[in-house]
């Protein structure tokens, strides 16, 4: 029997996805999603065959978890696709609907501004859709303050009067469709107004630093290129102000200084810059320093040319007898420099010495004479003389007679430790004197007793006629008759035949002629010579004794210019007294010469305008930006120019004539720097104000190396 036999099998249920929706997600949340599986045979694998996730979600393909953050809103559709471990599969067709954020303000308040100050806020919200438009829908903005639309920036600059409260409310909306919209009430209060002005200290102080003031209180101490801020109300100036000068911490003659010590600042001008420049103190001095001083010691600027003239001769009241000749300027770096115009550049602090050779005067004199002459020497050196002329004459009749005088010490050497004074000695020579004047009486005893013997009495003969005036010593002259013979010559009459002789009745009286007066006397002949005879004796005699005793030589001169005194080879050369030459009376010269009178200064004048015009009184400048003036005047040497006319060994006299002329020495500048409405003025405290004053033409002005070379004491 043949049998039919039909098999049946379960009916298998179809794979499905679940659930078929997913909750809406919102940007910016974390979001998370599971999907499962039926009627199908564990495990499971997920995937998507087709469409997209939202931006910023995943899912897992074993547990078919979606999750993770959204970071862009609207509806995202896609197919999910599930497959059992039998190989059977399914699909769903899924979306995901992303939602914005909610729109809230991340600005709950803002900051306070300061009435005429720079100020910026922001407002700043969240969720919705960016970007987002600011306004504001109640209340006012503070005078000066706005609000930008588009970024929510509050901005500007709060007017003055604005000081208070002010509030208003800011509604910010999103672009989203339709658009949400939040409000947020916001409060500002102005505060009074400050500016905060900047000072700083330049790099010039090198060391040490200043102390800064504000309105005379000292606020601060900074270095050079250090800095700070300060704080002011608006509406008001401050003057801030440092230490004009600034000692170096170690270094003697070393300090800074500053170009303007005070600035006012104010909310129009913030910055305070004080520059600082270098100073060095500089001595000028002579050395010895007993012998004088020289002008100019003082604080020169860095890089300063610094002008000083020595002068080539000094002669000090209380020594007459000693000089001091320029030698060089020691300079403070040791160098020597031979040129009495000093030129230096100002560098490092120190002392300038012009150096002077001591100089001593040798002077000879004689008792029986005027002085001389005189030379200068060098401290130090040897002097030495030699009189060419030994010996002079007497003056006198003992000169006559060949009397003489003889210099003692006729040469020698000497050192010139100090001014020296030889006197030149005499002593009397009377050898010839005294050979002769025995000589010379005898035959004036011899012609008197031949002219007794001439002019005898005529009793004891005759006699010769004499002639009417007879000439005596002493200048006197004697009238006679003819004479009258003696006895003793009338005794010898009669052995002498051929003499004849008349012999007067009687002796007339005799008429004596002394000066002009005529006088008769009694006396004879014999008794008349004989007085006069005894009165030239006496006459002689106490001429001789006189001379003896004090003798009245004549003045001498000892040897000429150019043989008398010699200086030693070491020796500075023998310096001119061109002052004593030029003195003399009926001297006679030939050139030209200089006499310095004086250093005389130039009023002061304006040489450069710097910083800013000069504002009208009452009106304040620019500060930072103050006028100053840089003033200069010229330091001059005032000479005599002496010029002789006449040349030397001409018999005439010359012709003298003098001119003042002017050298430069030195020009002075200084910059003084003018507050607003401060009068225009040179400065007054300087060194060169004591100087006298002049105004010199521009013929008057003569270069250094145009002068004479010779110099007048």
């Amino acid at each position: 029997m043949n049998s039919l036999f039909f098999t049946t099998s379960p009916v298998q249920a179809l794979l499905s996805v679940l659930p078929t929706s997913l909750p809406t997600g919102q940007v910016g949340t974390a979001y998370y999603a599971t999907l499962m599986a039926t009627d199908g045979t564990p495990l499971y694998t997920w995937s998507i065959p087709s469409g997209t996730l939202p931006p910023g979600l995943t899912l897992a393909p074993a547990t078919g978890v979606i999750s993770g953050i959204p970071t862009t809103q609207g509806t995202f559709s896609f197919v999910i696709k599930v497959t059992d471990s039998t190989a059977a599969s399914s699909q769903q067709s899924i979306f995901i609907t992303v939602t914005p954020r909610p729109l809230i303000f991340l600005t709950t308040s803002l900051p306070q501004p300061k009435e005429n100050t720079s100020y910026f806020a922001t407002l700043s919200a969240s969720g919705g859709t960016p970007p987002y438009t600011w306004y504001v829908i109640d209340g006012t903005l503070p005078s000066g303050l706005t609000l930008e639309a588009t970024t929510g920036t509050i901005s500007g600059t709060p007017a003055r009067g604005t000081v208070g409260t002010s509030s208003f409310i800011v509604t910010v909306t999103d672009s989203s469709s339709p658009p949400i919209s939040i409000q947020r009430e916001f409060t500002i209060t102005v505060e009074k107004g400050s500016y905060e002005p900047i000072i700083t200290i330049g790099s010039g102080l090198k060391a040490g630093q200043t102390k800064v003031f504000v309105g005379g209180q000292q606020v601060a101490m900074l270095h050079g290129g250090e800095s700070m801020k300060l704080s002011f109300d608006l509406g008001t100036s401050q003057t801030i102000s440092v230490e004009p000068v600034v000692q170096h911490l170690s270094e003697e003659g070393v300090r800074f200084k500053t170009e303007v010590d005070k600035i006012t600042v104010n909310e129009f001008s913030l910055d305070a810059d004080f520059s600082y420049y270098t100073e060095y103190y500089v001595e000028l001095k002579t050395e010895p320093s007993k012998i004088g001083q020289i002008t100019g010691s003082s604080w020169y600027k860095e890089g300063y040319t610094l002008r000083s003239t020595a002068p080539d001769t000094i002669e000090v009241e209380d020594k007459p007898s000693t000089q001091y000749l320029f030698t060089y300027w020691k300079l403070p770096t040791g160098e020597r420099v031979s040129d009495r115009n000093l030129n230096l550049i100002v560098n490092a602090p120190g002392i300038c010495a012009a150096t002077y050779d001591t100089y001593y005067r040798l002077t000879w004199t004689s008792p029986y004479g005027e002085q001389n002459g005189s030379a200068w020497y060098k401290a130090g050196s040897q002097a030495q003389w030699n009189l060419t002329t030994t010996q002079v004459s007497m003056s006198g009749i003992l000169g006559i007679f060949g009397g003489k005088l003889n210099a003692v010490n006729t040469s020698g050497t000497i050192v010139m430790d100090a001014p020296k004074n030889i006197t030149i000695n005499w002593e009397p020579d009377y050898t010839m004197p005294l050979i002769l004047m025995p000589l010379a009486l005898l035959l004036i005893i011899l012609v008197i007793y031949g002219l007794y013997i001439l002019f005898r009495d005529p009793r004891a003969g005759p006699a010769l006629v004499p002639p009417p005036f007879h000439p005596m010593p002493s200048g006197l002259f004697q009238a006679m008759p003819p004479p009258i013979q003696p006895t003793w010559l009338q005794a010898f009459q009669p052995m002498c035949p051929t003499s004849h002789v008349p012999i007067p009745p009687s002796q007339p009286p005799i008429v004596m002629i002394v000066g002009e007066k005529p006088t008769q006397t009694t006396q004879t002949t014999k008794e008349q010579v004989m007085e006069k005879f005894g009165e030239l004796f006496d006459k002689y005699e106490q001429e001789i004794k006189a001379s003896i005793q004090t003798p009245r030589l004549p003045k001498i001169k000892i040897v000429d210019e150019d043989k008398r005194l010699p200086p030693h080879q070491s020796t500075h050369p023998v310096l001119v007294e061109a002052k004593t030459i030029l003195e003399e009376k009926n001297a006679i010269c030939s050139g030209t010469s200089k006499k310095l009178l004086r250093v005389v200064a130039t009023n002061w004048r304006q040489a450069e305008t710097r910083g800013a015009a000069r504002s009208p009184a009452g009106e304040k400048a620019a500060e930072g930006n103050l006028p100053s003036i840089v003033w200069t005047r010229d330091i001059y040497l005032e000479w005599e120019i002496l010029t002789c006319q006449t040349p030397r060994w001409h018999n005439e006299l010359h012709e003298r004539s003098t001119k003042t002329v002017y050298s430069l020495l030195n020009e002075i500048t200084e910059e003084k720097t003018y507050e607003p409405g401060q009068e225009v003025k040179p400065p007054e405290l300087h060194y060169t104000n004591a100087m006298p004053r002049v105004e010199i033409a521009a013929n008057d002005v003569v270069p250094p190396d145009k002068l004479p070379p010779d110099t007048v004491s």
